[in-house]
C-alpha cells in the first residue's frame, strides 16, 4: 500500500514546520569520525513566526537549517518521529507534505518541487548568480516557479524599493572609471558586501515562500542596516492572510531578542563530537511591527 504522502486541512494555524525527534548523522570520509545533530520531543513553527536558532559555533546549527529546509537528506528518515511541511495551493488551501513519507518513498522530484515553492534561503556565503544583475537575481526563484513576466516585474519592483535597492550609486566600471547607475541593474560583483546581502534577503522571499531560513542574515550589514533588513524580511514574511514564517541562525541576542518570538537553543555535547536542541521557547519581541507601521 502506498505512503500517503499530503493531506489538505481547513486550519489556518497548522504549522509551516514540524519536526518531532530527528538525529542527523554526519560522516567525515577521510577520518572516519561522526558529528551528530539531535532534536529531541517537538519542534512546531506556526504561521507568522520569528525564530532565531542561537548557540555557539560548532553545535550544528546550520546542519539542523539544512535537513529543516530539504537542502540534506535526514540520514535516517524511518527513524524521525515527523517531518511536515505545510504549504499554500494555488486556491489559498493549506497542504501539509508528509516529508518522512516522501523520503521512505524515494520521491526526490516532489520534495524538490516543495523546496522549490514553499521554501526561500538566505545563506552566508550568498550565492548570487554574478552573471546576472541586482533585479535578475531576486527574479530568479520567481522564474523558476513560472510567475509571468508582468507579476515577476512588479515584485521585483516592490523588494528593491523595501530593502533601499532601487537608489543610485556610484559603481566602479571595468576600466577603472566611476560611472552613475542604478543598483538595480548592476551585475552583483560590484555590490557592497551590505548591498549583496540585502539582495540575498531580497531573493528569499521574493516568491513569498511558507517559511525562509536565514544563516547569520546580518553579518555584513552595519547595526541600522541590520535592523532595517529585519524589519523589512518580518513585514513581507510574517503578515497578510497566509503569513509565512522565518528561522534565522545568529549570534546576536540582541537582534534575537528585538525579533524573535521563538528561541531554539542548541549547545554542544561535552567531550563528544555532537550537538543538540535544549531549549524551545516561545518569547515576546522588543521590536513593535504595528509601531513601525504607523
Amino acid at each position: 500500500m502506498p505512503l500517503e504522502t499530503e493531506r489538505e486541512t481547513a486550519d489556518k494555524q497548522t504549522p509551516v514546520l514540524l519536526v518531532e525527534d530527528l538525529q542527523q548523522r554526519l560522516r567525515d570520509p577521510q577520518t572516519g569520525e561522526q558529528f551528530v545533530v539531535t532534536l529531541e520531543g517537538r519542534l512546531a513553527i506556526p504561521p507568522g513566526a520569528f525564530a532565531a536558532m542561537l548557540g555557539p559555533s560548532g553545535c550544528g546549527k546550520s546542519t539542523l537549517l539544512s535537513v529543516f529546509g530539504l537542502l540534506r537528506r535526514p540520514s535516517h528518515p524511518h527513524e524521525i518521529g515527523r517531518f511536515e511541511i505545510a504549504g499554500i495551493d494555488a486556491d489559498g488551501a493549506v497542504r501539509v507534505h508528509d516529508l518522512k513519507a516522501l523520503w521512505r518513498s524515494n520521491q526526490q522530484g516532489q520534495i524538490e518541487r516543495l523546496r522549490r515553492q514553499n521554501i526561500g534561503f538566505a545563506l552566508q556565503s550568498g550565492e548570487l548568480l554574478s552573471s546576472l544583475t541586482v533585479r535578475e537575481n531576486i527574479a530568479v526563484p520567481l522564474r523558476l516557479n513560472g510567475i509571468g513576466r508582468r507579476q515577476v516585474n512588479g515584485r521585483v519592483d516592490e523588494l528593491l524599493a523595501s530593502f533601499g535597492l532601487d537608489a543610485s550609486s556610484d559603481l566602479e566600471s571595468e576600466n577603472g572609471d566611476q560611472r552613475k547607475n542604478r543598483l538595480a541593474h548592476a551585475r552583483v560583483n560590484k555590490l557592497s558586501g551590505g548591498e549583496y546581502q540585502r539582495v540575498v534577503l531580497a531573493r528569499a522571499i521574493a516568491h513569498q515562500p511558507r517559511i525562509v531560513f536565514v544563516d547569520e542574515p546580518t553579518s555584513a550589514l552595519n547595526r541600522e542596516l541590520a535592523r532595517k533588513s529585519l524589519i523589512q524580511l518580518k513585514l513581507s514574511q510574517l503578515t497578510g492572510d497566509n503569513p509565512g514564517a522565518v528561522v534565522m541562525i545568529t549570534h546576536d541576542e540582541e537582534l534575537a531578542a528585538e525579533f524573535a518570538d521563538m528561541v531554539i537553543r542548541m549547545e554542544p555535547e561535552p567531550g563528544k563530537a555532537a550537538g543538540r536542541v535544549v531549549e524551545i521557547a516561545s518569547t515576546t519581541p522588543t521590536y513593535d511591527a504595528a509601531a513601525f507601521l504607523r
